[in-house]
């Protein structure tokens, strides 16, 4: 008698096999979900967002054969000698489309046999921020360069040679290049 109590016991607490198979087949069906979600994702982002990065590369590429760098690289490139132009688009925003005319002459430039390598720095973008000021300053270091205008440096090993302050001086040297 007291077996058959036991066995009772036992099948009552045991859980039936099923209630295993149900919940392999619950998981199962959640992780097909799970990756059905991902996939379409990332068909809607290969559709949607790389034709726009696509787009933003080739107004890039349109640009002037140059390279654009942070300022805080402005003298420790890998030349010798080269340029560095600082431009500020929001400075002139209802004037000339002044870039266009750097893009022209510096391309010409570039085409030419021994011409140095031009550099861009954008001082609209915030890493180049703390070099944009009220007064224009430049001195020997990083540390004491302020800008209030567009400039386009020359650069020798590794120290400022000469720089050109303001759209008609850069033009200018631009040409002459």
């Amino acid at each position: 008698m007291k077996k058959a109590k036991l066995k009772n016991n036992l099948e009552k607490h045991q859980k039936p096999v099923v209630e295993n198979e149900f919940s392999i087949k619950k998981l199962l069906v959640t992780i097909v979900i799970l990756v059905l979600v991902f996939a379409i994702f990332y068909f809607i982002t290969t559709l949607v967002i790389k034709p726009t990065v696509e787009e933003q590369n080739d107004e890039v590429n349109t640009e002037a054969d140059s390279s654009k760098i942070i300022f805080n690289h402005l003298l420790d490139r890998k030349e010798k000698e080269y340029y560095v132009l600082a431009t500020m688009k929001s400075k002139y925003l209802d004037q000339i489309n002044y870039d266009t005319l750097y893009n022209k002459y510096i391309s010409d430039y570039s085409n030419s046999e021994d011409s140095l390598k031009v550099y861009r720095v954008d001082l609209d973008d915030s890493l180049n921020k703390k070099y944009v000021g009220e007064d224009l300053k430049i001195g020997k270091s990083l540390n004491d360069i302020e800008l209030n205008d567009e400039v386009l440096f020359k650069i020798k090993d590794g120290k400022i040679e000469h720089y050109y302050v303001g759209n008609t001086e850069i033009l200018d040297a631009l040409s002459e290049l």
